[in-house]
């Protein structure tokens, strides 16, 4: 009808881009900034420093997450000391497991990182990058298995303490809860 207004298709693209829009949040104080890139840097050096005097790099790029995790985002559940700890360890024990009976290879290494998310979620301790620490461990499996779990659990604390401080100085609650 000649009336009648259709929107033109422009129009409509705009709108569905302007359903999509969203805003950033703020940018945190210059403070908190830096006491956030010193808290994730220093552990990471030590941890860096243990990795190449056991030959364990691989756990680095986990505990970096981890480390993100806990400044960035200190309330989170995934940011937790429970969810930190148990994370890691159900993803190395479902990665070096599967890795002990199937070998290791990217398809096994995506079934481990699946079951160990899983079994986090039914334990009530999500953590993903206990997912990575499963997939890193089929896919390049440690000579020692025993040292790399206790390089892993005393990374896991290390990176609970420094997030502790880290969060402290920046007048941040953390954590949420313990266990």
């Amino acid at each position: 009808m000649p009336g009648d207004h259709e929107p033109s298709k422009p129009d409509a693209v705009e709108g569905a881009f302007a359903a999509l829009a969203s805003q950033a949040p703020p940018r945190p104080p210059l403070t908190h900034i830096l006491g956030a890139t010193v808290g994730v840097t220093i552990p990471l050096i030590v941890l860096g420093a243990a990795a190449d005097a056991t030959d364990l790099a691989l756990l680095i790029p986990p505990m970096a997450a981890t480390a993100a995790l806990v400044v960035g985002g200190p309330d989170l559940p995934l940011a937790q000391p429970r969810n930190i700890v148990l994370g890691h360890l159900l993803g190395a024990l479902i990665g070096l497991g599967l890795a002990h009976w199937f070998g290791g290879s990217v398809l096994v290494g995506g079934l481990a990182a699946g079951l160990a998310f899983g079994a986090m979620l039914l334990l009530r301790c999500a953590h993903s990058p206990g997912a990575a620490t499963a997939m890193l461990l089929v896919t390049i499996p440690p000579a020692v298995p025993a040292r790399f779990l206790a390089v892993l659990m005393a990374s896991a604390v290390l990176v609970i303490l420094a997030g502790l401080a880290a969060n402290r100085l920046r007048r941040l609650r953390y954590p949420a809860y313990w266990w």
